[in-house]
């Protein structure tokens, strides 16, 4: 080509592209100023109105992207697209001819793909970097679209309220308000380290006069002075919520995804394109904002809470009529901390309702007994984030009356949830102590599922009891104040702060031959003096309890007495008065009647052996001082031959069981 034929090509491109420009921008000048320039000036022209034509990434635009596009696409939608892309030289489909300004298609080719390219790599940050790309695809998605639609000024979606899709056309009403703006908490004032899409605010407005289309909402966190102050240290994710619904979210665990210094100095924001979420006039628009925090935050627990809002002018909608609205407050803040994982793991020590009660436990004085229950304790996790893991459990055990561990335990086993952990040893003391810690290593997993209770039983196997410790004691207990009592983590070990309560088990009776005594009823009956003028009223009380001998005939004596002790009554028993102290020497008048349904010889009740017997145990109270008494059986006192000093002494146990209801008298 000669050069004279490129200078005239260069030209006729320069008058085409200068055509296509004024068909663009209304004409500024007139064509015989164009017939006297140079072709230097005519490429200089050419260039200042391309840029006229393609504006800045901010020139409003006539239309607005509802769906994704990719090679191969026709329609409207791809001319759009092409007008869209053409606005800004940096991003031009074509410099000349199919698919340049001014002469778009409505086909999705490979030019299309490259200059939707281009778009991708100068938004990376809002487009490719959300996504985890870091090339461009070519392909006109959600996220492109988002941008697109944000940088035209009006541009989003619409559609019905809480609906996305749509255009801004099908918004109804005129120029519409955002008011009455409103921040409150949410479901969760603390987060666990690792939760996921916790509500830590709920926001709301109103919307007058008209549809709007809420396309962009902005989150503000304020560190305060937190141990980490940095949020994409400790927040993995921001998201929007509608009814329960996902509308929209955003990675926050990069620097470059967040704001800083903004909207005020040490604040940091993070926005949320792309809404399109639609809340018609009338309507009180909701959301929440939830959180996603990172698995170890510096300072959970202690110096890890968050002030988060929404800052004014934060929240933007468009009308109908295209017109952008704004709402926000600054100064409306919400506070939520950041804990622990695991901090609200927990694990509860309580008495259980299968303890077993007080009872003489008839063992052998010539073998060793079967598993017998003295103790059951619940082991609770309640509120507990994770489920619960014990390793160890530490049982105190108390002997009273003389026998030590040697004497007259054979072995031990601890069962859960129906598991049976028998690996023990002792924690403290000896073989020979009478009170000692029990060390139950839970080689078999023991996982307590978060708000569930399991019931421990401690089971004893007694060894033959011997005569010199007929009548001795066992009493076993757990509490969480002791050290090391119980060793459990959730989703770390469990602090002592995070173990609670303590159980004590009932005290039981090891006898190889004798009585149980089992409460069967109580009452009492107000009696008033029909003399006046003097004050002898008296209150009868009963108490009705069986007593069922074993591997011998037991002889009870028929005559009761106040007191603890007693070698020549059958039956001991207590009167209280309104302060719970022991009355009975504050009594004027008093009498007692024992009777039964059992044998009577000479002075004593006869209980054979395997039999049960009731008795019935009526005791008049006439107090010198008015006021409440009650009467306590105590005990019950017997021999195993007739006639002889009742020197063996059965307690009535628990207590509680075996009183009667207060009369004022």
């Amino acid at each position: 080509m000669t050069a004279a034929n490129t200078i005239v090509a260069k030209a006729s491109v320069a008058f085409v592209a200068i055509a296509m420009a004024f068909s663009l921008v209304a004409p500024a000048i007139a064509a015989e100023d164009v017939s006297d320039m140079s072709l230097e000036e005519l490429i200089a022209l050419v260039q200042k109105l391309q840029g006229q034509v393609g504006g800045d990434s901010s020139m409003s635009c006539a239309y607005t992207f509802t769906a994704p596009m990719g090679q191969g696409a026709t329609g409207v939608e791809v001319m759009n697209l092409q007008k869209f892309l053409n606005s800004d030289p940096e991003t031009r489909v074509a410099v000349s001819g199919a698919g340049s300004a001014g002469m778009e298609t409505q086909y999705y080719g490979p030019a299309t793909a490259a200059a939707v390219s281009k778009f991708q790599v100068k938004y990376r940050a809002e487009v490719l970097t959300p996504l985890g790309l870091v090339n461009p695809t070519g392909y006109f998605g959600n996220s492109s679209i988002t941008k697109a639609n944000a940088l035209c000024a009006g541009g989003t979606t619409g559609g019905s309220t809480g609906s996305t899709g749509g255009s801004t056309s099908d918004l109804n009403g005129g120029e519409a308000s955002l008011e009455d703006f409103d921040a409150q908490s949410g479901d969760e004032d603390e987060v666990a380290e690792g939760a996921d899409e916790v509500g830590v605010m709920d926001v709301e407005f109103d919307v007058e006069d008209g549809d709007v289309m809420v396309n962009r909402i902005d989150v503000a966190f304020d560190p305060g002075s937190n141990t980490e102050d940095d949020p994409w240290d400790v927040f993995t994710n921001v998201s929007i919520w509608v009814d329960g619904e996902m509308i929209a979210d955003v990675d926050t665990d990069d620097e470059d995804d967040w704001s800083d210094d903004d909207p005020t100095t040490g604040d940091y924001s993070i926005r949320l394109t792309g809404l399109d979420w639609v809340v018609e006039e009338g309507e009180k628009a909701e959301f929440t904002v939830a959180v996603s925090v990172a698995g170890s935050v510096d300072g959970a627990g202690t110096a890890a809470d968050w002030d988060i809002f929404i800052p004014t002018e934060g929240i933007r909608a468009v009308d109908g009529m295209g017109i952008q609205n704004y709402t926000g407050l600054t100064s409306d803040t919400v506070n939520f901390d950041i804990t622990e994982e695991g901090g609200d793991d927990e694990l509860q020590v309580s008495i259980s309702t299968e303890d077993p009660d007080a009872t003489t436990l008839q063992l052998d004085s010539t073998e060793k007994s079967d598993w017998i229950t003295v103790f059951a304790f619940d082991l609770d996790t309640d509120d507990s984030e994770n489920d619960i893991t014990v390793d160890h459990i530490f049982v105190n055990v108390a002997l009273a009356g003389g026998a030590t561990y040697t004497n007259v335990i054979d072995d031990l086993q601890l069962v859960v949830d129906g598991e049976t952990y028998d690996d023990w040893s002792f924690a403290t003391g000896t073989s020979a102590s009478s009170t000692f810690d029990v060390d139950f290593d839970l080689d078999k997993d023991l996982v307590i599922d978060a708000g569930e209770e399991v019931t421990a039983e401690l089971q004893v196997k007694f060894k033959a009891l011997s005569t010199t410790y007929e009548g001795d004691t066992i009493t076993a207990s757990i509490s969480s104040a002791q050290a090391d009592q119980i060793d459990a983590e959730g989703a770390d070990d469990l602090a002592a702060s995070q173990i609670s309560g303590s159980a004590t088990g009932e005290t039981h009776t090891l006898r190889s031959e004798g009585v149980t005594i089992d409460f069967v009823s109580s009452s009492e009956v107000y009696k008033e003096n029909s003399d006046a003028s003097t004050t002898d009223n008296t209150g009868e009380f009963t108490i009705k309890f069986d007593v069922t001998a074993f591997e011998s005939d037991l002889y009870v004596n028929k005559t009761a007495a106040t007191g603890t002790t007693s070698t020549s009554t059958g039956v001991t028993y207590r009167i209280y008065d309104s302060d719970n102290n022991i009355a009975a020497t504050e009594v004027g008048g008093l009498s007692a009647v024992l009777t039964s349904t059992a044998d009577s010889e000479g002075s004593e009740f006869v209980v054979r052996d395997g039999e049960t017997e009731t008795f019935t145990l009526k005791v008049t109270v006439n107090p010198k001082t008015a006021g409440f008494h009650y009467v306590q059986l105590y005990g019950v006192n017997y021999e195993f031959t007739a006639a002889a000093n009742m020197e063996v002494q059965q307690r009535a146990l628990p207590e509680a069981d075996f009183e009667t209801d207060a009369l004022n008298i």
